[in-house]
């Protein structure tokens, strides 16, 4: 992939991607030197997607905002989509339904449910808030 992106000169892509395959490399050797899962490359993704947005929420220069917005939207490509919120929100209704238990103890479980179901793909606090909802 970086060396694509060199070949056609786009600069800022060819650093980004060498720079986010190194920091994916390293998140598996440092968990017993071994290759990284998608999931652990989808979250260094969306590591360097969250780092972008906080730049992107205090920097005034429009020439790096610009350099900033390109990255996101290539790591953005690079990512599968997230699920929607009618399907997280969904999912949430036919697990509390299929429990037979309802209450606070039951998060995990629905979480967990959650996790296995999206992997990385949705987002986890604004289902945490749903599930307590729906818990409740």
């Amino acid at each position: 992939m970086p060396l694509l992106a060199r070949k056609a000169a786009d600069s800022i892509r060819a650093t980004l991607l060498s720079t986010l395959i190194a920091e994916a490399e390293m998140v598996g050797k440092n968990a017993g030197n071994r290759e990284s899962t998608d999931d652990e490359v989808q979250q260094t993704i969306r590591k360097f997607l969250k780092n972008n947005q906080e730049a992107l929420s205090v920097i005034k220069d429009a020439d790096r905002r610009a350099a900033l917005e390109q990255e996101s939207a290539i790591l953005t490509a690079y990512l599968p989509p997230m699920a929607t919120e009618d399907e997280v929100k969904a999912f949430i209704a036919d697990t509390v339904a299929g429990l037979a238990e309802r209450g606070p103890k039951q998060m995990g479980v629905v979480m967990g449910a959650l996790k296995a179901k999206y992997g990385s793909g949705f987002d986890a606090k604004q289902a945490n808030a749903w599930v307590k909802a729906a818990l409740g």
